[in-house]
């Protein structure tokens, strides 16, 4: 008797550590579980943001450069191919490239600098806007470097790469290791789409301007949406969540007194939708602010799988969808995503859209003029190639009568002017007196 009552205390105890165990085990899982983290809406000191961000495979998908160019038969051409996607390959190589020394820079000034984008000695891969050097500190030997830079310029060795800032006319040089770019110069060679363009500069640096007319494929494809409770419940959880819907059927929730989101009218066959953050803090700097816009797109719960960099003006920065290397504008103009940081709150304006399924291509094109002739068209009508700070062609959004959730993505230039994204039917129409009269108070201030 006394053998068993010592062999069931012994169970007794080994139980209970057993217990203790898988508790702190559980505590640890539930404190560390992304789950935890699935609010954005909570303080988080920039720090741990920052690693958050490097860590999401999010980084490398949404910043890669969109476009390619390259000579061919004596001519500089934009490049595209979608079996052989150029600005993937590079990206694949530049994941494994370490930088051997220092980013040094090797010219500044505009003339040099041009001789660079007329030289067939090199392919470009360029970025839609500007970003740090510090974003893939694999090629820099410093985390807190805030130079920028927009356009990468591959020359025929594998050995050193050049980075160069449309803005600033600087280029700098760097030795890699690690990197070997013979895929994609193959790539580039054998590109089944080739449009002849010169690079102009405009306001914001370089733009493609087509030297011919191009046909220009219209794509479709079946869209859905998410749900608002998705949405609600990803970014603001599931209790102590209010709401209240206002005169225009927009409906805001709210989570305490600091986060809040605003969600269409569900009859309206809208999909625009607007987080907010109100939180006391400094504007994170150009790098941090590029990190943490990816942290809140990942957090968003967006199909990531074609959303790519697009904009960055001062705090704000953007994404937009790339279909066939061409990036989709929704509603007109909008875009995507916009992060937008200030010293009272994060907002993260957003669409639902998601391109589900592509439909076959039919055959449909539409012709695109030289990029000359628009902008002959639009000085016609008042905007002036001195305002514009960029112009390109995107998709515009229309929907097919055929069916409820098939849209048509129709090829045409789109313009930036005065800090604002618009078809150029758009600009055609609209009167930009309001806009002169901003832009001559902004330099009579002297404000730049």
């Amino acid at each position: 008797m006394k053998f068993k009552f010592k062999f069931g205390d012994f169970f007794l105890g080994l139980g209970t550590l057993i217990v203790i165990i898988l508790s702190a085990v559980l505590w640890i899982f539930i404190m560390t579980s992304d789950q935890r983290f699935s609010n954005i809406g909570q303080n988080q000191d920039n720090e741990s943001k920052q690693v958050r961000s490097h860590n999401t495979k999010s980084l490398y998908d949404l910043y890669i450069p969109t476009t390619s160019y390259g000579f061919s038969d004596g001519k500089l051409c934009q490049l595209y191919d979608s079996k052989n996607n150029l600005t993937l390959e590079f990206t694949k190589e530049i994941k494994k490239a370490k930088a051997v020394n220092r980013i040094k820079k090797v010219i500044k000034s505009q003339d040099e600098y041009e001789k660079y984008l007329s030289s067939p000695k090199y392919l470009q891969l360029v970025y839609p806007d500007e970003i740090t050097f510090s974003l893939f500190n694999r090629l820099n030997k410093s985390t807190k470097d805030n130079r920028e830079f927009n356009r990468f310029f591959v020359s025929n060795s594998n050995h050193w790469i050049y980075l160069g800032n449309d803005q600033t006319n600087e280029i700098y040089r760097v030795k890699i290791k690690g990197a070997n770019f013979d895929k994609l110069r193959k790539y580039a060679k054998t590109a089944r789409t080739k449009h002849e363009i010169r690079l102009v500069r405009l306001k914001e640096g370089y733009s493609a301007f087509y030297v011919k007319n191009i046909n220009a494929k219209v794509y479709s494809y079946l869209t859905n949406h998410q749900s608002y409770s998705y949405f609600v419940s990803r970014l603001l959880g599931t209790s102590g969540v209010t709401s209240k819907t206002n005169k225009t059927g927009q409906t805001v929730y709210s989570l305490n007194y600091y986060t809040r989101l605003r969600v269409p009218d569900p009859n309206s066959g809208k999909h625009n939708y607007l987080y907010t953050h109100f939180e006391k803090n400094k504007i994170p700097n150009a790098t941090n602010r590029l990190l943490d816009s990816v942290y809140y797109v990942h957090q968003i719960g967006l199909t990531e799988q074609d959303l790519r960099f697009f904009d960055a003006d001062g705090s704000n920065v953007s994404y937009l969808n790339y279909i066939e290397g061409i990036p989709v504008f929704l509603n007109k103009h909008d875009l995507q995503v916009k992060t937008t940081f200030s010293t009272d709150a994060i907002t993260v304006a957003f669409n639902s859209i998601n391109f589900q399924i592509p439909i076959p291509f039919d055959g449909q094109t539409k012709e695109i003029k030289p990029t000359a002739d628009v902008i002959s068209d639009l000085t016609a009508h008042g905007l002036k190639q001195s305002d514009i700070q960029r112009i390109g062609v995107g998709f515009k959004m229309e929907d097919d009568s055929s069916h409820h959730s098939l849209i048509n993505l129709i090829p045409t230039y789109y313009v930036k002017a005065y800090g604002e994204w618009k078809s150029m039917d758009e600009w055609k129409k609209q009167d930009l007196t309001t806009y002169h009269k901003f832009d001559n108070r902004v330099k009579n201030n002297g404000v730049k």
